[in-house]
């Protein structure tokens, strides 16, 4: 058995993880608004911590702002708000 061809297989697979990885990370950012969310609605964490999420969501408040994501965004969080509120 060539060697190369082990070699070949891990480099396939961690190209593999890495551009998985590249994907679902900028996802998982966009999709953890809604729990923080519903965390500031539920349990008003924004008085002690609103300028570091501020700070930490704001390429997300910028997409908002400057391009047609506004209502998926908006829509998204309310969701979410409206859950820890107990209504539909």
């Amino acid at each position: 058995m060539n060697n190369d061809d082990g070699d070949s297989s891990r480099q396939n697979s961690s190209s593999s993880a890495i551009g998985a990885l590249l994907v679902a990370l900028p996802l998982l950012y966009a999709f953890s608004m809604g729990p923080v969310a519903f965390l500031v609605e539920k349990y008003h964490v924004m008085s002690s911590m609103g300028a570091p999420v501020r700070t930490f969501y704001m390429p997300m408040i910028w997409l908002h702002e400057h391009t047609s994501l506004k209502q998926p965004l908006e829509s998204y969080v309310k969701w979410w708000e409206n859950l820890a509120r107990g209504s539909p």
